[in-house]
């Protein structure tokens, strides 16, 4: 994959956070909080409310030295963060100092975050802004992460986090935790000095620390913004052996001085004395590592190996951001092919035949094209599907409900092609065995039935509503949009058709029918009986041609005559179920 005119815009997004009111908001908390609380005894924050102004939090620091404070602690010895796991990372691990001082003030916090819960519930919510310097930043995150799993994003503004100086909190199993709730990467800002030893304490250990977030490199030539685990990682490594010595983190470091002194700071174009490269994305780099203090304007050989070695990283991120873009197209194709398999199964209705059988058969060269989509549909939705899976529980519920009617809408078009070429390559027991039913298929059922479930106990409260306020009794069995669009409408259970083959199997045998075989087509009669009767299935069943017809041509002779489905049969039922006049 070419990408051209590459560039980094760290620079550019340095300087505006620079100068957006946040972080000088998120500043002056904490200035404040070391005047009212100097030792963040015995409240760990202070809140600050101001008319039409953000609601700031901010964490203050313990004293003590962060020295020997470096351990790791599994996400299995501890609670109220299990939501942040996933298949893909079941256990992450976080500071042991920051996850106690968390647990010793955890009433304290349940109860802000239940207030800010509720503040986020108004008309007009306000922005929330958690900040911290040092370990108070720590709490900060950890406490913003627990607060976003609380939050209705969809309803509510986002809360920023803000920290100063303030060390890794988790390993690379919690990044990529993080990382899985795409809507919260952007609601942390980790504003770090050249010359501040605290942040980078815990570099040491292995390389077990990651970061994740925006980080907000400072130095005294200028600021330079990234969201790039690698590249902030190296820098922490670089800068670490220059900066200040900080014993007692209480203490802090002049961030307020840093900011402003990087808000008066005019930029200065340097491309003039980095040799005027032609390689904009290498000549943005270099300009970005002088801005914070990594390299000096003379370059040297360990200067150009550190360059080419984010030029990678860069250029990796930039691929990857290519890739989300080219996601909208991918599903657009996917809605081209949908609709061409809609024009299949009008023009299989055509011929008498239905969209099922038509495919089955393969007596047209449009079925080639048909079983083409299918397989590009397939690869799709297996892959959105294993993607949600592997996602958090609360992730993967808000994917569903965006996705899930086009999930629902799929299942029921797809399935039972899929289902076609099963039995005809001789298949059996597409349901009953387990892992001939393709996965994703059974997932998608899944969600759409968990869907269901509340809007079916929210049901009878709807109807009494609109009975007091339109004084009319409620219609029972399906609605009169279903019967009035049944024509058009997908079988409900897009396993039907493996229904109907299994039930074909039974009566077509050699050797006659055992009582369980009368059982089961029994249990099938009854099936097709409740599915018309809530109008389920598609009138294409009834199609001259269809297997569905094939199986009733068959059973007819043998059924019992007060059967509901032989007097159905018999008296036109199929044409009155048609035109949505069954009752």
């Amino acid at each position: 994959m070419t990408i051209q005119n590459q560039f980094s815009s760290g620079l550019e997004s340095g300087n505006f956070v620079v100068n957006s009111d946040p972080v000088h908001q998120a500043w002056c908390a904490i200035e404040q909080q070391r005047q009212v609380n100097p030792n963040a005894e015995p409240s760990l924050y202070n809140e600050i409310i101001e008319p039409e102004n953000p609601i700031v939090i901010a964490f203050g620091t313990p004293p003590g030295s962060l020295e020997g404070q470096e351990g790791l602690v599994s996400s299995k010895d501890f609670a109220h963060f299990e939501f942040l796991c996933n298949k893909s990372n079941p256990v992450f691990c976080i500071n042991e100092a920051a996850i106690k001082l968390f647990h010793s003030h955890y009433s304290d916090l349940l109860v802000l975050k239940n207030k800010l819960v509720e503040n986020s519930k108004s008309k007009t919510p306000p922005l929330i802004i958690i900040t911290g310097q040092s370990v108070g930043g720590s709490v900060a995150t950890l406490f913003t992460l627990w607060l976003l799993q609380g939050l209705n994003l969809s309803k509510t503004k986002r809360p920023l986090c803000i920290t100063f100086g303030s060390p890794l909190v988790g390993d690379e199993h919690l990044r990529k935790c993080v990382l899985e709730f795409s809507a919260w990467k952007s609601c942390f800002l980790h504003i770090v000095s050249d010359q501040d030893h605290t942040p980078k304490i815990f570099m040491s250990r292995n390389g077990a620390y990651k970061p994740f977030g925006t980080f907000l490199l400072c130095s005294a030539s200028g600021c330079a913004c990234s969201e790039d685990p690698d590249f902030i990682s190296e820098q922490f490594v670089t800068t670490n052996s220059h900066s200040a010595q900080t014993p007692d983190p209480n203490l802090g470091f002049p961030y307020g001085k840093i900011l402003e002194d990087l808000k008066r700071k005019a930029l200065c174009n340097v491309f003039e004395s980095i040799g005027g490269k032609t390689d904009p994305l290498k000549a943005s780099i270099i300009t970005q590592l002088i801005a914070i203090g990594v390299v000096s304007q003379q370059q040297s050989r360990d200067t150009d190996n550190l360059v080419e070695k984010m030029k990678k990283h860069e250029t990796k991120l930039l691929i990857q951001k290519k890739k989300n873009s080219d996601s909208d197209k991918i599903l657009n194709d996917m809605k081209i092919h949908m609709a061409y398999l809609e024009w299949y199964k009008k023009d299989s209705k055509r011929q008498n035949i239905g969209y099922y059988d038509m495919y089955r058969n393969r007596g047209y060269q449009t079925d080639v094209k048909v079983n083409e989509f299918k397989k590009r549909l397939m690869n799709y939705w297996e892959d959105s599907v294993t993607e949600v899976e592997n996602k958090p529980q609360l992730e993967g519920a808000h994917f569903r409900v965006r996705w899930l009617y086009a999930g629902t809408n799929y299942r029921g078009m797809v399935e039972p092609l899929h289902i076609a070429d099963y039995y005809k390559d001789g298949g059996e027991n597409y349901q009953t065995d387990a892992g001939k039913r393709p996965k994703h298929f059974t997932l998608l059922e899944e969600w759409h039935q968990e869907k269901q479930e509340p809007e079916k106990k929210q049901e009878p409260e709807k109807k009494k509503q609109k009975t007091q306020k339109q004084e009319e009794k409620p219609e029972s069995g399906p609605s009169k949009s279903k019967r009035e669009s049944v024509g058009s409408s997908l079988n409900d259970d897009s396993c039907f058709w493996a229904r109907v083959e299994e039930a074909l199997i039974i009566l077509l045998k050699n050797g006659g029918l055992t009582t369980d075989d009368k059982r089961k087509l029994k249990e099938f009669e009854d099936y097709v009986w409740n599915a018309l009767e809530n109008y389920a299935v598609s009138p294409e069943i009834f199609l001259e041609k269809s297997s569905f017809m094939k199986w009733w041509n068959e059973y007819k002779g043998i059924v019992e005559s007060s059967s509901l489905l032989l007097e159905f049969m018999k008296n036109d039922g199929p044409r009155e179920y048609e035109a949505g006049k069954f009752t």
